[in-house]
């Protein structure tokens, strides 16, 4: 057994010593229990051999694994806040009545059926245009909100990017003096320092997902999730920078080290935090509706250009565009020969349906002499992955010779056209982004000013000659092209009010059909404007196409080959219905002062049930793979409100997750008044038992001393 040989002086004092640490621990506890991020202390002592009480070990009160799980639900909770406020109100903009685009477009085409109800009615056309103008303006608006997002995203980014910085180098720093301190001093942690630190992380953890591991010096490391480092040993750690290439606007996180000049890319999606859930809303939410809106503006307005272009306005001219349709410039990257190239691509006339709402990555293959280009296009979801075919590949295709020189459009894919304007100046390898959708939606206006400027009437007219003796009547006509123009894309208009005659129509023989004529139930002639026959048809199987049925199947003579070279020639047909007889006569001709028609109007109005927007870019364009415009809009609209709700759930969640650990973590590491004020009654107690030995101690003293004098 030990033999204890101090005496009551040192045994008393080290009892008012340690009674006084403990105190002093217990006080400071209490004054911070409103201090965010302190974690109570607790000192403790151990027993001298010799008596008394030895150094006392004052440190934090810490269960880690709580710790880490609160920092892990932290990060959860911030990226699912981040997410759920920015899509929950484009969620109410979608929404919303006054935001509507289907109820723009309903009211447009209520008014455009009343106006083809009486075609003549000049004021009724015009409030078709203003209901037009009006949805523009609404497309436009909405459009506008979400370009505003787009800013205000990236400014958040970077106020984020900066926030993220600050808290990496400030727990840097804070590593560097906890090591110092705890290298001077083996007895006491260096709480408030730590407690500083923690914090610190605890923050970076609310705007991105970390992992830690905590060193034997004290100092923290800090990892992200995915595995690149922020905060290093040696006072070393990694900032975040945002860059975008080849698209400014379009944020991509990096860390760049302050040690070395490495750049490292960081995986958005996979990022966590605030930042992880702006980054989230941005590539699943915000891109993809900016596109889907995009493709239904430029399918609207292009599927109303086509038709209106096949018909007959109240002047008696040929119908022209409605709407004038942008085209768009390809971004550089980086990398590229020369800053300066540009790329530009528009939809087709007539092929917005096919347009997806891809972005199309354009890769120079060979600059031929001419010049002409080979090309590589692929296409790239809104976030920058590749958009994959049913099979799961990506979508690539090659197109070769393709006329380098400014004003020359070159069709590619997907109803696109590309001009290269910079000549033979590209380079192999050059790489160029075309976004066809992203902006377009508030760029598209009005192109006609004026209400008689609608194609409402058919420019063909078909009738039976009076004489006829069979029962055979009209039953429709059809018009698939209006273009006045001596290139093969041309059709038998003349622009003038009438159809090409002999010497004016391709091949400068005969004319642009004109006339049938039957010489029997299933057999007839068609004739031009002349009377000289065309060709000749026998054994035709029904009434329904006459015209295309004579270029296919004509005899005698056969369908001239000058109209078979056209893309479509004449551009328009007839089919009839009953029972025709020989010598049966039905004459086509330009519609004249057919300001009564609506035909046209009737397809007009029918484009409202017709599918023309694409909906999946795994495959092409068909009616099973198309919508309608409402039907687009409440795609989009779903999508939005499908991903709102569920990112509420997430949020709750998420927001319960959190609560929980932080209940746990603070049970562990918070100052409990009612706890600290027992101690601090039970340690005044043992100070003054200690003093009380301690005046014990004087009095035995001084009675010794009193008795040898």
């Amino acid at each position: 057994m030990a033999i204890r040989t101090a005496d009551l002086f040192s045994i008393a004092t080290s009892g008012i010593n340690a009674q006084n640490t403990l105190l002093r621990t217990t006080s400071h506890n209490i004054a911070n229990v409103n201090t965010e991020g302190f974690v109570r202390e607790r000192t403790t002592f151990v027993a001298e051999l010799t008596g008394g009480v030895g150094q006392g070990t004052t440190e934090r009160i810490l269960n880690v694994f709580a710790q880490n799980q609160l920092r892990r639900d932290t990060s959860k909770l911030g990226e699912a806040q981040a997410f759920y406020e920015r899509i929950a109100q484009m969620d109410n903009i979608l929404a919303s009545e006054a935001n509507s685009i289907s109820g723009s477009l309903s009211r447009f085409f209520g008014s455009l059926q009343t106006a083809i109800d009486e075609p003549d009615n000049v004021s009724a056309r015009g409030l078709v245009l203003g209901e037009g103008k009006s949805l523009m303006e609404r497309i436009s608006s909405l459009s506008e909100y979400m370009n505003r997002s787009e800013i205000e995203l990236n400014q958040e980014l970077d106020s984020l990017t900066k926030e993220a910085n600050d808290l990496i180098r400030n727990i840097s720093d804070l590593n560097s003096q906890i090591r110092d301190v705890q290298t001077g001093n083996r007895f006491e942690e260096a709480g408030v320092l730590k407690n500083e630190r923690d914090l610190a992380i605890r923050n970076l953890a609310e705007l991105v997902s970390i992992e830690t591991r905590v060193q034997d010096d004290g100092s923290t490391l800090v990892n992200l999730t995915t595995g690149q480092s922020l905060v290093m040993e040696a006072g070393v750690f990694n900032v975040f920078q945002t860059a975008g290439d080849p698209d400014i606007t379009r944020r991509n996180l990096q860390l760049s080290s302050n040690g070395k000049p490495t750049v490292l890319n960081v995986a958005e999606t996979d990022l966590g935090g605030k930042l992880g859930g702006i980054f989230s809303f941005r590539d699943e939410v915000l891109a993809p509706a900016q596109r889907e809106l995009g493709q239904l503006a430029l399918a609207f307005a292009d599927a109303m250009n086509e038709q209106n272009n096949l018909g007959m306005d109240y002047d008696g001219q040929l119908g022209a565009d409605i709407f004038s349709l942008p085209s768009a410039q390809a971004l550089n990257y980086a990398g590229n020969s020369a800053a300066n190239l540009v790329i530009n691509g528009r939809v087709a006339a007539g092929d917005a349906e096919m347009l997806s709402t891809s972005d199309y990555k354009i890769t120079i293959d060979a600059v031929n002499a001419g010049p002409t280009l080979d090309i590589t296009v692929e296409l790239l979801n809104p976030d920058g992955s590749p958009s994959l075919d049913t099979s799961g590949n990506p979508i690539t295709q090659t197109f070769t010779g393709l006329n380098a020189a400014g004003g020359t459009w070159e069709p590619i894919m997907d109803g696109l056209e590309l001009e290269f304007p910079s000549g033979g100046t590209y380079a192999v390898g050059d790489e160029f982004l075309l976004q066809p959708t992203r902006y377009t939606s508030s760029q598209i206006t009005m192109d006609i000013v004026r209400g008689e400027d609608l194609a409402f009437a058919s420019p063909i007219k078909a009738e039976g000659d009076i004489g006829n003796l069979g029962a055979a009547s009209v039953l429709s006509t059809s018009v698939t092209n209006t273009t006045v123009s001596g290139g093969t894309d041309g059709s038998a208009f003349d622009g003038a009010g009438g159809l090409l005659g002999p010497g004016a129509a391709p091949g400068g023989g005969v004319g642009a059909p004109a006339e049938i004529l039957f010489t029997g139930p299933d057999s007839y002639q068609v004739l031009d404007s002349a009377g000289t026959v065309i060709t000749v048809v026998t054994g035709a199987p029904d009434l329904r196409n006459l015209l295309a049925q004579a270029e296919t199947s004509g005899a005698g003579p056969a369908w001239p080959a000058a109209f078979a070279a056209q893309d479509d020639f004449p551009g328009y047909d007839v089919s009839l219905e009953g029972v025709p007889k020989a010598g049966d006569r039905f004459t086509l001709s330009y519609n004249t002062n057919g300001v009564d028609d609506n035909r046209n109007g009737l397809e007009l109005a029918g484009l409202q049930e017709a599918n023309t927007v694409r909906r999946d870019v795994s495959t092409p364009f068909s009616n099973q793979n198309g919508t309608t415009f409402h039907g687009a809009y409440a795609q989009t609209v779903s999508s939005v409100g499908e991903k709102a709700a569920t990112a509420d759930i997430k949020l709750k969640a998420a927001t319960a997750m959190e609560q929980q650990s932080s209940d746990w973590y603070e049970s562990v590491s918070g100052v409990s008044l009612d706890e600290e004020a027992a101690n601090l009654v039970r340690f005044q107690q043992a100070y003054a038992a200690s003093a009380r030995i301690l005046s014990t101690a004087q009095s035995l003293f001084d009675t010794i001393l009193s008795s040898v004098r």
